[in-house]
Order: C-alpha cells, then structure tokens, then sequence
C-alpha cells in the first residue's frame, strides 16, 4: 500500500489512530471518532489470548508498528530506486 492510498484510505494527510477493544474481545485500528469500519482488525483464538493474557494490547500495537513500518521502509525503497535510477547530470 503506497502512501497515497493511506491517504485515500484515511481521508485526510494527518489523521489520529487509536487501538481498540471491540465488544467481541477482536482489537481494531481506527481513527479517533470515525464510524467506519476499523482499518485494521485483529483477533487471536481463546488459547493465544489465554496465553498473552493482559500482554494483547501491546502485542496487538507492536504488530501494528511493524505494519508501518514495512509501509514506511517499501516506500523509502521506492524513493531511494528512483534516485538511483537516475542518469546523472555530471561525472568526475
């Protein structure tokens, strides 16, 4: 997913995520007041919920992270191969 279609997704360029318990014990991502579906839902069976224990939230917000940041990091892949790819004006 490209930053663009983040922004698409969000509907605004800055927007305010929160992590959240939904009444079915699932966590989801959403923006702060939106009544849309969350972007980004998250359940575990009952036996890895039983394991982690009060640890799923921040289990749940570390995956996340790592989800941004693959985002973040293909993206800067893509700046930096277009930089690349281009002929360069001078030599030494």
């Amino acid at each position: 997913m490209s930053i663009e279609e983040m922004k698409d997704l969000l509907g605004t360029q800055e927007t305010v995520l929160e992590l959240v318990q939904l009444e079915d014990g699932a966590l989801a991502l959403r923006a702060v007041g939106s009544d849309k579906a969350p972007i980004v839902r998250i359940e575990f069976n009952d036996e890895v919920r039983q394991m982690l224990g009060e640890s799923t939230g921040i289990v749940a917000q570390h995956m996340v992270q790592a989800a941004f940041f693959a985002v973040m990091e293909q993206q800067s892949n893509k700046w930096h191969a277009q930089v690349i790819d281009q002929k360069p004006e001078f030599y030494s």
